[in-house]
């Protein structure tokens, strides 16, 4: 089994606050209302705030903050909250030395959760040892789902 304890990410930190303030400068410099550009940068500071709370720093009680890797193939999510779940993983998860996108898809729920992982949120050895397992699960264990596009073909 191999159990991960996820921390926070400055580095999806700083990748994210980079995407926001590039949004935001696209709506200063296109011809808009300065009203639609203030509301426009408004939504985009509370996805802003929203993203990081949720994905970079782990503090939303529905945000993912350890895995539980089985042999088998299987996988427990536990949430901030405590909650437990039973998840299997989708064949169109991406795995990369600088970046790991786990889709999770819950036993009871019709809805794909997903984690962004890198480096920085993990130590380096259990990174690779997450990127190996998940490398060989979707690799050998798992059917990439047809509407997976490229993405499942990793």
């Amino acid at each position: 089994m191999l159990r991960l304890s996820l921390k926070s990410s400055r580095q999806l930190a700083a990748g994210l606050a980079l995407e926001h303030l590039a949004a935001a400068g696209c709506v200063a410099i296109v011809p808009l209302p300065f009203w639609l550009k203030i509301l426009l940068s408004v939504i985009l500071a509370a996805s802003l705030i929203q993203s990081l709370t949720r994905e970079a720093w782990r503090m939303w009680p529905s945000s993912i903050v350890e895995l539980q890797c089985e042999r088998e193939g299987g996988v427990l999510i536990k949430t901030r909250s405590g909650k437990e779940f039973e998840v299997r993983v989708l064949g169109s998860s991406f795995v990369t030395s600088y970046l790991t996108i786990v889709l999770l898809k819950p036993n009871a729920s019709r809805r794909v959760r997903t984690v962004l992982i890198l480096p920085d949120a993990l130590e380096p050895e259990l990174f690779r040892q997450l990127r190996v397992w998940l490398k060989w699960r979707v690799g050998r264990g798992v059917e990439p789902e047809a509407s997976a596009g490229w993405a499942g073909r990793v």
